[in-house]
């Protein structure tokens, strides 16, 4: 009987240890993945703030060559306090003018 018993038992430890490979490859195959998907997002990451600091230094340096309009400039030399008057005011010192 202790031989049917020890039989089995071998069975039974054979089938673990072979689940127990099993199992180690699997990790070890996940673990490669995480990896080179971390190492893939890592690069998508880079490459999209490599990207947004170009587009931010572009659009600083086109700002500041470009030369403003005479709309523009004339807007900024006219305080707020004036801007802010009626309409009819405004109306009144066009005519004026």
């Amino acid at each position: 009987m202790s031989t049917i018993a020890d039989e089995i038992s071998n069975q039974v430890k054979a089938r673990q240890k072979t689940i127990e490979r099993s199992i180690a490859d699997i990790q070890s195959q996940i673990d490669q993945m995480d990896r080179e998907t971390l190492q893939r997002a890592g690069m998508v990451v880079g490459a999209v703030v490599a990207l947004s600091v170009a587009v931010g230094v572009g659009w600083v340096i086109y700002r500041r060559s470009r030369r403003r309009t005479l709309v523009e400039r004339l807007q900024d030399a006219i305080p707020e306090a004036v801007r802010d008057l009626p309409d009819q005011v405004r109306e009144r010192a066009r005519k004026a003018l």
